[in-house]
């Protein structure tokens, strides 16, 4: 998988484009001005793996609680900018990271100051088409490409060139053609996302195959999955989908068969336990995030038909066995199962690791 060559962009500590891994953003969605309520949901996007926070500023009250958010945190933090020229201003002064101007609702006299401002300050701008805000003239992704041209013209016309992209609708059709055509023609980092997804199964499938078939088309440099769910939610969907790509690493793979009549084992509990215990040593040891282990029904699913995984289990009547990598290592009692894979993992990676895999980022 060949990730198309972008420039890189610094966001406070994070880098977006070049070489630097695809990263994930979350947004808040508690009123900005309300600094307890918005210093807890960023800690907790932040803790769910969230590397860049973007917050609404709609009005000047909003100032302060941008600012609270950089004194308490320490993750790079965008104002996102809709209609008013003073307050992505206020936000520059105020500290802001980036700045996402939409072009749709923003004159174009009031960008050239801003523009003045983010130069100086040093900070990148997002430019954020939204099919909702676009003027139409030919097709919805003519309009969209086009507006992002003019824009992006007028900040280098201004020698700036800090630059990140985002070409976003709520369809996947429209918003993969927009992206696909921008990527031909600019060299700009892409932020990538799916806007007014909904929520539920439809949704998180728009996100998911709109996000991930550029994703696998090498376009695009940071993403924010956009659900009517929470911040947390949103950003654990991220995780999922770049691990589910081979992008980036969070947590082990844990593969299981879907269960049939075959099954003599009770493998959802056996399962539910052996993701808790998982879970935990993903905490203690980093080296479990690489590993892909199998809790397989039957001897059909498993160790022949997942012996790619680094370990496993798969059960029998009212037992299961143990393997690494399709060869059996022992035979336990249904009961016991979890604790001697569990003990078998942590051997494992205490040991350095048996047959872990690398982060893979895309090659470049």
């Amino acid at each position: 998988m060949l990730r198309r060559k972008t420039r890189r962009i610094r966001v406070g500590d994070i880098f977006i484009g070049g070489e630097a891994p695809v990263s994930i953003q979350g947004m808040t969605k508690c009123p900005t001005e309300d600094t307890k309520r918005l210093i807890a949901e960023a800690r907790r996007i932040f803790e769910a793996g969230a590397e860049i926070i973007r917050v609404a500023v709609l009005e000047e009250d909003d100032i302060k609680g941008l600012k609270m958010l950089k004194e308490k945190l320490s993750i790079p933090v965008v104002a996102d900018i809709h209609y008013h020229k003073k307050l992505a201003l206020l936000a520059i002064e105020s500290g802001a990271d980036k700045i996402r101007l939409n072009p749709g609702n923003i004159p174009q006299k009031d960008i050239k100051e801003i523009v003045k401002a983010a130069k100086e300050r040093g900070i990148p701008i997002r430019i954020g088409i939204n099919s909702g805000s676009v003027k139409i003239k030919g097709t919805l992704t003519d309009s969209m490409v086009s507006s992002a041209l003019d824009t992006i013209k007028l900040l280098e016309d201004m020698e700036f060139f800090q630059i990140v992209i985002s070409l976003k609708t709520p369809e996947i059709e429209e918003t993969v053609a927009c992206y696909r055509r921008i990527s031909e023609l600019v060299d700009y980092p892409l932020h990538l996302g799916i806007t007014e997804a909904g929520r539920g199964h439809l949704a998180l499938s728009k996100s998911i195959l709109g996000i991930g078939m550029l994703l696998y088309e090498g376009i695009g440099d940071t993403i924010r999955v956009s659900l009517t769910e929470t911040s947390s939610k949103e950003i654990e969907v991220a995780k999922a989908l770049l691990q589910a790509l081979s992008i980036r690493r969070f947590y082990p793979e844990i593969i299981s068969c879907p269960t049939c009549g075959r099954v003599q084992v009770n493998l959802r509990d056996v399962l539910d336990r052996v993701e808790r215990e998982v879970k935990r040593l993903n905490k203690v040891y980093p080296e479990v995030k690489n590993l892909k282990i199998a809790v397989m029904g039957c001897s059909v699913n498993g160790p022949g038909e997942a012996r790619q995984a680094d370990i496993g289990i798969a059960g029998g009547r009212g037992r299961f066995v143990l393997f690494k990598k399709g060869i059996i290592i022992g035979s336990y009692p249904e009961a016991s199962i979890v604790e001697k894979l569990i003990n078998e993992i942590e051997k494992m990676v205490t040991k350095g690791g048996n047959g872990r895999v690398k982060d893979r980022y895309y090659r470049v």
